[in-house]
C-alpha cells in the first residue's frame, strides 16, 4: 500500500508539474513519456527492475541444482515455478520479484556459484514464502522505484558531469553525488517498506525450522553487513563504482538498501553456537 501510494503521489506531482510549466509539443511528449512509465510501472516493473540488475535468465541445463531447489520448494509452497536468472554484483545477494502470476528469482553470480543444493533451497524457500504470504509484490515496487530513480540520478549527473574537461574533477563529483544519493535511496526504501516487513517475514519464517536452519548455513557463509555497510567500507565501494559503468553503479545502489538476510542473519554466529 504503501509503495502504491508513493507512486501515486510522484505521477500527481509530475502531472502537475507538466501542466503548470510546460506547454505545446514539449507538454504532449512530456504526458506521453508519463503514460509509458505509468504503464511499465503497473503492467512490468519486475521486468524493468530485472532490466536495470543486469540480470540474465537461466536455463535448466545451466544450474541443475538451482533449478531443482527452485522448482521442490515453489511445490512445496504451492506457488507457481519462478523463472530464475543471476546477476554480476558487489554483495551476496538474493532477491524475488513479482507482478500478477510472473515470478522471477534472481541471484548475484558468486552466491550461486558457492552455494551448496541444500542451501540453495534454504534460499528459494524464504524467497518464494514472500510470495506465499503477498508480500513480493511491495518489494518488487520498491525496487523499480529506487532503481528507476537512480537509473534517472546516474543518468542526468553523466551529462552533467561529462561538460566537465577534467578527469580527476570528474571522478572527483561523481563520488561525491553517490555519497549523496545512497542515502536518500535507503531512506525513500525505509518509507515504502515500513519498519515491519522483515520482522514480519522472520515471523513467518520461524513457522518452519528446518528451512530456516537451511537459510541461517547460507548466513555463515556470507560477509557480515559491518563488512560493507560501515562508513570506511561504503565509501571504499563508492570510490570503487567511480571508475565503472553506469550499470555497475546502479546495480550498487540496488545491492547496497536494506536486505531481509542483514535482519535475519544478525545473530547467525550466536544461534549456531546454541
Amino acid at each position: 500500500m504503501r509503495a502504491t501510494f508513493f507512486l501515486l503521489i510522484c505521477f500527481l506531482t509530475l502531472g502537475l508539474f507538466f501542466w503548470v510549466t510546460l506547454n505545446g509539443l514539449l507538454y504532449i511528449f512530456s504526458v506521453l513519456m508519463l503514460i509509458i512509465f505509468l504503464v511499465i510501472t503497473v503492467g512490468y516493473p519486475d521486468t524493468m527492475t530485472l532490466f536495470l540488475l543486469g540480470a540474465r535468465e537461466l536455463r535448466s541445463g545451466d544450474e541443475q541444482n538451482f533449478f531443482e531447489a527452485a522448482s521442490q520448494e515453489a511445490y512445496k509452497l504451492a506457488v507457481p515455478m519462478p523463472k530464475l536468472y543471476f546477476y554480476n554484483g558487489t554483495l551476496e545477494r538474493a532477491f524475488v520479484l513479482q507482478t500478477r502470476n510472473d515470478i522471477s528469482i534472481i541471484l548475484n553470480k558468486n552466491l550461486l556459484d558457492k552455494a551448496s543444493v541444500e542451501e540453495l533451497k534454504g534460499i528459494c524457500f524464504e524467497l518464494l514464502l514472500q510470495v506465499k504470504k503477498g508480500m513480493a509484490p511491495k518489494r518488487t515496487k520498491a525496487m523499480f522505484i529506487l532503481g528507476f530513480l537512480a537509473w534517472t540520478l546516474h543518468a542526468t549527473s553523466a551529462v552533467v558531469l561529462n561538460l566537465i574537461p577534467f578527469n580527476d574533477i570528474r571522478k572527483a563529483s561523481d563520488w561525491f553525488l553517490n555519497y549523496l544519493f545512497n542515502p536518500v535511496f535507503e531512506l525513500i526504501f525505509k518509507m515504502i517498506m515500513g519498519g515491519s516487513y522483515f520482522k514480519k517475514l522472520e515471523q513467518h519464517l520461524n513457522d518452519y525450522p528446518v528451512e530456516k536452519e537451511l537459510l541461517s548455513k547460507v548466513g555463515l557463509k556470507l560477509r557480515k553487513p559491518f563488512t560493507y555497510y560501515s562508513l570506511p567500507s561504503r565509501k571504499i565501494h563508492e570510490l570503487y563504482a567511480v571508475n565503472k559503468s553506469r550499470n555497475f553503479q546502479n546495480i550498487m545502489s540496488l545491492e547496497f538498501l536494506p536486505h531481509e538476510w542483514d535482519y535475519l542473519f544478525r545473530n547467525v554466529e550466536i544461534r549456531s553456537a546454541e
